[in-house]
C-alpha cells in the first residue's frame, strides 16, 4: 500500500509493506540472483537485520528506510525472482544481533581482499565491524581503473588542485585515509565523494602520474569495505560454505537469531 503524508511541511509517499516483501525487494536489487543460495541467504538476514535495526531507530518518524544506495536498494517487489524469494523465506524471521540488539550490518559489493573496520569505513566503532580476511581480492570483478585528467582534477577541487597528488596516510588494511592533490588536502573518503563512488569505487587504490598533470588509480574492490562482502558471500558459497558460516565470518562475535 502507499499512503500519502504530509510531514515537515512536504508531502511524502510511503510504500507501506511487510518486512519479509521488503527483504526480497531488497534481495534483487542489491545482490545478482545468478549468485549462490547461501550467499543470497546470508544476504537476505543482512538485509532483513539492517532493516529492523533502522526501524528501531526511527518509530518516531513517518518512514523507517529510504530506496537508495544509502540505505538498501529497494526496486519494489518486481525486483524478485524464485531464488530471492527461496532465500528470504528459508531464512524468515532470521537477524543478527550482538548483546540481544539487531546489528548495524552493513555491506559492500567486495572489498578487494580484507574487510575495512567500521570506525574507518563508516565512523562506527562497533566491536563486530571488524577487518576480517576475504576470498575476493584477486577475482576478475573487483579490480578497477580511472583517469583523472589535471583539468578534472582542477574543475572538482579548485586552482590548488594543480600538481602532484600523494597519499598521505593509509588505514590499517592500506586504504587511502588522507591524500594531497597539489597544495590541497583532503580526506580519502571526501576525495572518493567528490569524484563520484562509481568512478572511484573503493579507497583501496595506488596512484600514478599519467605525465601531463593527471592521475591513473588502480584499485580493488566497490564500496566502503565493511561488514558483509558480497563477492567474498559468493566465493565462500561457492567453496561450499553455509551462510551461517559467510555470516559470522563478516560480523564476528554476533548471534544469528529468529526472532518470528
Amino acid at each position: 500500500d502507499v499512503v500519502a503524508l504530509v510531514h515537515r511541511g512536504r508531502l511524502l509517499l510511503v510504500n507501506v509493506l511487510p518486512l519479509e516483501d521488503y527483504v526480497v525487494a531488497v534481495l534483487g536489487g542489491e545482490m545478482p540472483p545468478s549468485f549462490p543460495l547461501e550467499a543470497l541467504r546470508a544476504q537476505a538476514v543482512a538485509a532483513r537485520t539492517y532493516a529492523l535495526n533502522k526501524k528501531l531507530e526511527a518509530l518516531d518518524e513517518p518512514f523507517h528506510l529510504g530506496s537508495s544506495v544509502l540505505a538498501q536498494v529497494y526496486g519494489g517487489l518486481e525486483r524478485e525472482n524464485p531464488k530471492t524469494r527461496e532465500a528470504t523465506a528459508s531464512t524468515r524471521g532470521q537477524v543478527l544481533t550482538f548483546e540481544l540488539e539487531p546489528i548495524e550490518a552493513y555491506f559492500h559489493s567486495s572489498c578487494g581482499g580484507q574487510t575495512e573496520t567500521g570506525l574507518q569505513a563508516l565512523q562506527r566503532d562497533l566491536p563486530y565491524l571488524q577487518a576480517v580476511t576475504c576470498p575476493c581480492g584477486k577475482h576478475p570483478a573487483t579490480q578497477w581503473s580511472t583517469s583523472l585528467s589535471a583539468k578534472e582534477l582542477e574543475e572538482v577541487l579548485g586552482r590548488e588542485a594543480r600538481g602532484e597528488v600523494r597519499v598521505l596516510a593509509r588505514t590499517s588494511t592500506g586504504r587511502v585515509r588522507r591524500l594531497s592533490v597539489g597544495s590541497r588536502t583532503l580526506e580519502g573518503v571526501e576525495f572518493r565523494q567528490r569524484f563520484g563512488y562509481e568512478r572511484v569505487r573503493s579507497l583501496l587504490f595506488e596512484v600514478m602520474a599519467d605525465g601531463k598533470g593527471g592521475v591513473r588509480l588502480v584499485g580493488r574492490g566497490f564500496g566502503h569495505g565493511a561488514g558483509l562482502c558480497q563477492w567474498g558471500a559468493k566465493l565462500m558459497a561457492d567453496a561450499g560454505k553455509s551462510y551461517q558460516e559467510i555470516l559470522l565470518h563478516y560480523y564476528p562475535g554476533t548471534e544469528l537469531q529468529t526472532l518470528y
